[in-house]
């Protein structure tokens, strides 16, 4: 606490002890002083008595905490309260003198509280300085610790930016873990699976290798099997072929025969079942094995048991119900290859109605398979023709198509633009002049058959000519009876002529296919024919009695045979006269119900095998 002072003269001199103090002081303080001894400096020249109260504290430090980037740091004791040393050299305040006003202090007093004052600055001025460098160690200290606190700090951030990754790696790692455990697992159990399957291998190996034994051992016994096959195969391919040939050599004898002969080729043929017709009553007919006879037995009630009547009939081929047409083509192949060396050959089926005559004639055109007797002639000619261009031959063919439908020619071929009705109605009304129309010529210097004002169309491949047969095959006349879906109410004839030069050796060949479709013969009372359909049977079964007429006259060696009673002999006379090749395919039909029909055809069949119709010549130079 300070003494009162009391204002006196301004321009008084300071007192000794004043101006020893404000001495001291200036020539004590060097440097930079602190706050407090400024505070003193001032305090001595203010001319105020210092007394124990107003001694400069120093400041002591106390522990206190710093937080530096999330780091704590403990610091030296600092104490923001200054501390008053005691001196014992400095008399209290209670103690001093008390000066009043106008007086001074004792000069002892002011020596004593110099000297103590200037050992408190000494001290503060050491204790300053160590504190200053104790601060700046700590600086330093606390610089390193915030940089290492900074680096802590980068190195936990970067830490914490792997830790994501890290995370997800250590993830894959435990599933990288689990997927080699469970492989591990299953290569255990597959280990196992291994041993066993090596077990199995192995009983296995030992089976092949028996396996292998037994094989070896058979394949010498098929090797010896083998060579006495083959050894047996030769013997009998050679015993086949001299059977061929044989075979072949019996053929050109009997077609030699029957040239000499000038017998009528006669070929029976047993339709087959189709599908529909399983249920049916089939007749007892039985081929022979050497194909060339036919038996039918019939029953026939007696008094008191029923007789089996059994008749026997003789051709020169018989096919059974099995026989496709292949097998049937190539019997009358040979006569096909006559047409081309210049003979008049003429080809025709006969039968009752429903035995498969136009089936055997025209087949489906689009069957390969079923193709009948006239695509497959067209077929064979055209390619031995191609065969004898090469060797210098040049051929020309001409084909005509008519049908005789109630005693009246009709032209298949031409006016194709007119409908079956049309032209039907065109022949009701020429039918009185048709003899007119359609003539039939004879040419007597090739002994052909040729009818006239009919088309006669040039054909210079197979296929023009098989479309050719389509359309005319659809426009023949048919109709539904009784007895057959669909019969032919007409005869169908068909006429190739066939005309050949060979300008190298000067020869020439004329020769003439007739493949003919006839209509089938017909019960009237079985066929339920009425009408217009009555009167095509009527004609059509009396154009087939004068057939059967004509070949009765020529095989009883008639004197005149009367060939101009109907249209269809009158169209087979040069070809029943001894001037061609003639093969007559009777057809006969496999039911019960039709047994009767069918030993009729077959007895006219036979009838017309034992008709001499001459020796058929060739037409042209050669």
């Amino acid at each position: 606490m300070l003494t009162r002072q009391y204002k006196t003269n301004s321009k008084r001199k300071r007192a000794p002890e004043e101006i020893l103090v404000s001495r001291n002081v200036k020539h004590s303080t060097t440097g930079n002083a602190s706050t407090s001894e400024r505070n003193l400096s001032k305090n001595v020249t203010t001319k105020k008595v210092l007394t124990k109260a107003s001694i400069p504290r120093r400041p002591l430090y106390s522990n206190k905490v710093v937080t530096i980037n999330n780091s704590t740091v403990k610091t030296l004791p600092i104490s923001s309260k200054p501390v008053l040393r005691s001196n014992k050299s400095i008399v209290s305040h209670k103690n001093a003198t008390t000066s009043y006003p106008g007086t001074r202090p004792v000069p002892y007093e002011l020596g004593g509280n110099f000297t103590g004052k200037v050992s408190s600055a000494n001290l503060n001025k050491a204790e300053l300085a160590r504190f200053r460098s104790e601060i700046a160690q700590h600086k330093k200290q606390l610089a390193e610790i915030q940089r290492e606190a900074a680096e802590s700090e980068e190195y936990n951030k970067a830490i914490e930016a792997e830790f994501p990754g890290l995370h997800d790696e250590l993830t894959k790692v435990k599933l990288d873990c689990d997927i080699m455990l469970a492989d591990i697992e299953q290569s255990k159990v597959l280990d196992k699976q291994l041993n066993v399957m090596n077990e199995e291998n192995n009983r296995l190996h030992e089976n092949v290798q028996k396996l292998n034994q037994d094989l070896r051992y058979k394949n010498e016994k098929i090797a010896e099997q083998k060579s006495l096959q083959e050894s047996r195969l030769r013997q009998i391919q050679e015993s086949y072929n001299g059977l061929n040939s044989e075979e072949n050599t019996r053929k050109e004898l009997h077609n030699q025969l029957l040239d000499l002969k000038g017998n009528i080729r006669v070929m029976c043929r047993v339709r087959p079942c189709t599908d529909g017709e399983n249920d049916v009553v089939l007749a007892k007919l039985k081929c022979s094995d050497d194909k060339r006879s036919i038996e039918i037995s019939t029953e026939r009630m007696s008094l008191w048991r029923t007789k089996v009547d059994t008749s026997t009939f003789k051709f020169d081929c018989v096919f059974d119900q099995k026989a496709d047409q292949d097998q049937v083509f190539s019997e009358i192949s040979p006569l096909v290859q006559s047409a081309i060396d210049g003979y008049n050959v003429c080809i025709f089926a006969y039968g009752q109605t429903g035995s498969g005559k136009t089936y055997t004639m025209e087949g489906d055109v689009n069957n390969p398979e079923k193709k009948g007797m006239i695509p497959r002639a067209i077929d064979v000619i055209f390619d031995k023709i191609k065969e004898l261009e090469k060797l210098g031959w040049k051929f020309e063919a001409y084909v005509q198509y008519v049908e005789i439908y109630n005693e009246t020619i009709q032209d298949l071929l031409g006016d194709e633009n007119k409908t079956n009705n049309e032209r039907k109605k065109l022949h009701k009304k020429t039918y009185k002049e048709s003899k007119d129309l359609y003539k039939i010529m004879y040419n007597e210097s090739t002994r052909m058959t040729i009818v006239e004002n009919a088309e006669r169309r040039k054909v210079s491949r197979k296929e023009d000519m098989e479309s050719l047969l389509r359309k005319a095959s659809n426009r023949r006349s048919k109709a539904s009876t009784n007895s057959n879906l669909v019969s032919s109410r007409s005869h169908g004839v068909f006429i190739f002529h066939l005309e050949g030069e060979y300008p190298i050796g000067n020869a020439s060949s004329r020769g003439s296919l007739s493949l003919i479709d006839l209509a089938g013969s017909e019960n009237i009372d079985k066929s339920g024919s009425t009408g217009n359909q009555l009167k095509e049977t009527q004609n059509i079964n009396k154009s087939l009695s004068d057939l059967k007429t004509v070949i009765q006259q020529i095989k009883d060696k008639a004197s005149y045979v009367n060939y101009r009673d109907s249209m269809l002999t009158n169209l087979l006379k040069y070809s029943l006269g001894g001037t061609a090749k003639v093969c007559m395919l009777v057809n006969v039909s496999p039911f019960a119900d039709s047994v009767n029909e069918t030993k009729n055809s077959l007895t006219f069949g036979q009838t017309a095998r034992k008709t001499h119709v001459g020796t058929a010549s060739r037409s042209g130079r050669f």
